[in-house]
């Protein structure tokens, strides 16, 4: 691998590293059980379209600190399961970015 390639390659995983977008739906989707990453986003995608999920959470983190969080205001809230959810999915986009963080820092070291 070249340098060019190299400094390409960090350049996209910082820029990858610099937000955290989770947004959390509730509702129903319809997909293969052996559904590819690829194809589940399709169907969120669609669902969305077709309105038969509902956005319950969303947070946004940006590396300079700015952020937003949404929080539906629906009767009854977030279930809780959702809300869990939502929050490991932040706590896991933290920690993988942390590492990915790491890892391109490692290779200047």
């Amino acid at each position: 691998m070249s340098l060019k390639d190299a400094l390409t390659k960090i350049n996209s995983t910082i820029t990858d590293l610099s937000s955290l977008h989770v947004q959390t739906f509730t509702g129903k989707v319809n997909f293969v059980d052996t559904a590819k990453y690829e194809d589940i986003k399709s169907a969120v995608d669609a669902a969305v379209g077709d309105k038969s999920i509902t956005l319950v959470a969303e947070s946004l983190y940006k590396f300079d600190g700015d952020s937003y969080n949404f929080l539906t205001n629906e009767e009854g809230g977030i279930p809780t399961s959702a809300m869990e959810l939502h929050k490991a999915a932040v706590e896991g986009g933290i920690k993988t970015r942390q590492g990915l963080a790491e890892l391109v820092k490692g290779v200047f070291n």
